[in-house]
């Protein structure tokens, strides 16, 4: 008798351990990460948006957003396999690919690209008291850099270094919410924001009429930044964006995409495009998340930003894209 109950033990720990290593939950779905950005960005409403379609609409996934530091760390998670999707940028991925920058540790030789995901914008947010004209008056001001391993301050750093800067202020590293609130609390000088906007940080910092204001590139820059960064591109944050903005503001832009590590099996990715790829998805994931509007893009899927910066396509999202009359450049395909 006690040898049966250790047999049936030792099968019960068996049937668990691989439950857990598959990622298989008690219902049946594959469950599995997809990381986004921290709590309020647009990058995580995006994954959320993301997670709860797929989850309530498939009967093989349950997907779940994950909350992380940024594109930054989403790159590295996902290219270790220890989460198995996550949004990135060009900004990200194209040092990420080459090891280089932020990743001298190493190339990330296993992203593996999905579908574009929505266009974004890097700009300054400030106050009129400030006295700030332009990025090279932050010399001595107290500047919000962003979320350490965000995008956000990846793109910070580059201008600020561009500008000859990067060493001349004085940096915090206050999450969105956070910064706007230091802003108007007298406790920084200017803060940065990255994603699809109008951010409601931003928002909040025009309704307290203190005067807001944002600042893009002078139009000097441009040409030195575009031409040493190539995933970057030029773009223009128009006045409307925010009630309160006086002039279109010239700023970069670029794009997003969803990522998987290349061992995720490709039905997981065929269901999720699948899924996605639908008048309803689209109606249901626009209403949650902005930047889902990537669906309505006529251009989709967007292989040719993903041929840009190298980053190859996932067999499974090939397929798709082949079906949907999609020609795939060369040196993104993985398919045999």
């Amino acid at each position: 008798m006690k040898r049966s109950i250790k047999i049936a033990l030792c099968l019960f720990t068996l049937v668990c351990f691989i439950g857990l290593a598959t990622g298989t939950s008690i219902a049946g779905k594959l469950k599995l990460s997809v990381a986004g950005a921290g709590v309020g960005k647009s990058s995580y409403i995006q994954a959320a948006a993301l997670a709860d379609y797929v989850s309530k609409n498939s009967e093989k996934i349950d997907l779940t957003a994950q909350t992380t530091r940024g594109f930054v760390q989403n790159t590295r998670l996902v290219n270790s396999g220890e989460t198995e999707l996550g949004f990135s940028s060009t900004t990200i991925i194209y040092p990420a690919l080459r090891g280089v920058e932020k990743f001298k540790e190493g190339k990330c030789e296993n992203l593996r690209g999905i579908i574009y995901a929505g266009d974004s914008v890097h700009y300054w947010v400030t106050l009129k008291n400030r006295n700030i004209k332009s990025i090279k008056d932050f010399e001595d001001k107290r500047i919000n850099m962003g979320d350490p391993g965000s995008n956000t301050k990846y793109i910070a750093e580059v201008t600020l270094d561009s500008y000859g800067i990067l060493d001349k202020v004085h940096k915090s590293s206050l999450n969105t919410p956070g910064s706007a609130q230091a802003l108007l609390d007298g406790k920084i000088d200017a803060w940065c924001i990255a994603g699809h906007p109008p951010a409601s940080a931003v928002i909040e910092v025009f309704s307290s009429k203190k005067g807001a204001q944002i600042l893009g590139l002078d139009e000097n820059m441009f040409g030195p930044i575009l031409d040493k960064y190539k995933p970057f591109g030029r773009t223009v944050l128009p006045k409307s964006t925010y009630a309160g903005m006086e002039k279109d503001v010239p700023v970069i832009g670029y794009s997003a995409f969803l990522m998987a590590h290349k061992k995720v099996p490709d039905w997981v990715v065929y269901e999720i495009l699948v899924k996605i790829t639908t008048p309803e998805a689209e109606k249901r994931l626009v209403s949650v998340s902005p930047k889902w509007e990537a669906l309505k893009d006529p251009d989709l899927p967007r292989l040719h930003a993903m041929s840009q910066i190298g980053l190859k396509l996932h067999p499974a999202a090939e397929k798709f894209w082949k079906e949907k009359g999609i020609k795939i450049p060369a040196n993104i395909s993985t398919l045999k």
